[in-house]
């Protein structure tokens, strides 16, 4: 009976079936941390784009006279960028330019939270264009 024990005891430590599992478990969780690090910066770089977009259609309207002011600037500005909490604008037109500052934290581009690093900076966004009429 001993003997039997110990024979079980010996196949029983040197079984692997289970040990492809084991490693599994203790890596999935940064498997999923670093897939929702993903997908947030992901979104930040998309919503970046989206804002760049936005404020160029804005600078090329004004530029050329189918925006005719600055405060309808404003407000196509602000229609086209509605999904972003906390965003600021200013729009002006300086010796034949037109300027516009745009800023949105970067807490309201993200999905799942886990760039929380990132969380307390903002997207900013500056461009500038001659008017031509």
């Amino acid at each position: 009976m001993p003997l039997r024990c110990l024979r079980a005891r010996r196949d029983f430590a040197s079984d692997e079936d289970g040990a492809a599992t084991i490693e599994a478990v203790l890596w999935l969780p940064m498997f999923f941390y670093i897939l929702s690090l993903s997908v947030d910066v992901t979104m930040i770089f998309h919503s970046y784009s989206r804002i760049v977009r936005a404020v160029e259609d804005v600078n090329r309207g004004l530029s050329v006279g189918r925006i005719p002011s600055i405060e309808a600037g404003k407000s196509k500005l602000a229609a086209s960028l509605t999904n972003y909490d906390g965003m600021t604008s200013s729009i002006s037109i300086v010796d034949g330019v037109v300027v516009t500052n745009v800023s949105v934290p970067v807490s309201s581009l993200v999905v799942t939270g886990a760039a929380s690093l990132l969380m307390s900076n903002s997207v900013q966004v500056r461009t500038q264009q001659y008017v031509e009429f």
